[in-house]
């Protein structure tokens, strides 16, 4: 059993004036929805800003309300906002990505937290048993734990390997590819995604002209697509070479 870790939700100080929330809590029951997404964000936060439907029950909206323990068209109403402006992402009705939660994780290992609480308990004991000038009670800290924290921190970097290990191993819903949008957000082809179009376009490099497409995106942001036609560009680009049947890529005729 790896060692237990600790998650918390970096809530930053224009959250509630943002545009998308207001609008949110200015709808009849506003108030009620913007708790529901604030209880998906913190469910998610363990698995690296997804909620997962394992089809219990008939919905997405149906088993997140019983996880939620919120009402069901609450949830529904919910997620319907969320999705519309591109708060909530899904790409197979399976797995369901908060955008919010992409720089707004927090978390430490159980190690390193007793750590922390550890020098703080000593920062206190010192401070009431003596009047030690700074320099002595920076040394009475400092000698004994100094060992520990460095055994922690390399635990911490192991941790870390393992997790990166973990999570670069590629599943139906890892993202292969992701496609800057007209508005700045990014649009993840998935390996299901990439599944199906080497089924359609068996003349093409499917993994390497979508490569091909992450530069073409990136060098040229006034021809980036919306979220609604980007599904169209990608199969025009995959049409395009798989017609040519050549090894090289539609780079310069796709624009």
């Amino acid at each position: 059993m790896g060692e237990r870790r600790f998650y918390w939700l970096k809530l930053y100080v224009d959250f509630f004036n943002s545009k998308r929330i207001k609008k949110l809590r200015s709808i009849a029951g506003g108030d009620t929805y913007t708790i529901i997404y604030l209880k998906m964000l913190l469910k998610a936060l363990q698995s690296d800003g997804y909620l997962h439907y394992e089809g219990v029950l008939d919905t997405f909206a149906e088993e997140l309300a019983m996880d939620l323990d919120e009402n069901d068209d609450d949830v529904k109403i919910t997620i319907q906002y969320l999705i519309q402006v591109g708060l909530l992402e899904t790409n197979d009705q399976t797995a369901y990505r908060l955008t919010y939660l992409d720089d707004a994780i927090g978390s430490e290992s159980a190690s390193a937290k007793r750590v922390r609480d550890f020098r703080e308990r000593e920062k206190k004991n010192v401070a009431l048993q003596c009047n030690a000038d700074v320099t002595q009670m920076k040394r009475y800290c400092n000698v004994d734990i100094e060992k520990d924290i460095e055994i922690d921190k390399e635990k911490e970097i192991e941790d870390k390997k393992k997790e990166k290990e973990i999570c670069s191993e590629p599943t139906a819903s890892s993202p292969i590819a992701k496609l800057i949008l007209k508005d700045g957000s990014v649009y993840e082809v998935t390996q299901d995604e990439v599944n199906n179009l080497k089924n359609l376009y068996r003349g093409a490099n499917v993994e390497k002209e979508l490569r091909h497409m992450e530069g073409w995106c990136s060098k040229n942001p006034e021809k980036r697509k919306t979220r609604k036609g980007i599904g169209r560009f990608i199969t025009n680009w995959l049409s395009h070479a798989d017609e040519s049947k050549e090894t090289g890529s539609a780079w310069e005729d796709i624009k």
